[in-house]
């Protein structure tokens, strides 16, 4: 029985674990972000979650994208969440981002497991210089 409850236990945290979410919005309500020399072209969320048992990742988000899991690898950390951020922005045209902000939390504990998650978000903007040369690749390109 105790072996039972253990299992549905662990089943529901895994089951309450994210892993990775990445989100991106191109709407910005005819509110300019830019500057003269800039435009914003996108604001990405991203968040990436674990499940640890006594410090050890069970599951944790992966480096492949929205809705992706890892087991036993441990992911969470800046580098990873920060090239999910600038996958995703240069996908909607970024050539840079700003207002870059990442945070790290400790979402829940229960006995010998733990939740943690890591966010970053950030706004992607390209340079007119930027557009113009990507415009010309394309144009290139199409045949």
């Amino acid at each position: 029985m105790k072996k039972i409850l253990l299992a549905g236990a662990v089943a529901a945290i895994f089951g309450m674990t994210g892993c990775t979410t990445v989100e991106s919005t191109q709407k910005f309500n005819a509110v300019s972000l830019g500057d003269g020399t800039e435009k914003a072209v996108c604001q990405t969320y991203v968040k990436m979650s674990a499940l640890y048992f006594c410090g050890l990742p069970i599951v944790s988000g992966s480096t492949r994208g929205d809705g992706c899991c890892t087991a036993f690898r441990y992911n969470l950390n800046n580098e990873n969440i920060i090239y999910l951020l600038t996958k995703e922005a240069k996908s909607k045209g970024a050539s840079r981002l700003i207002n870059v902000s990442v945070s790290e939390d400790n979402d829940y504990s229960y006995l010998i497991f733990q939740v943690r998650s890591i966010q970053a978000s950030g706004t992607g903007v390209c340079s007119r210089d930027a557009a113009v040369r990507q415009a010309a690749k394309e144009f290139d390109n199409a045949q």
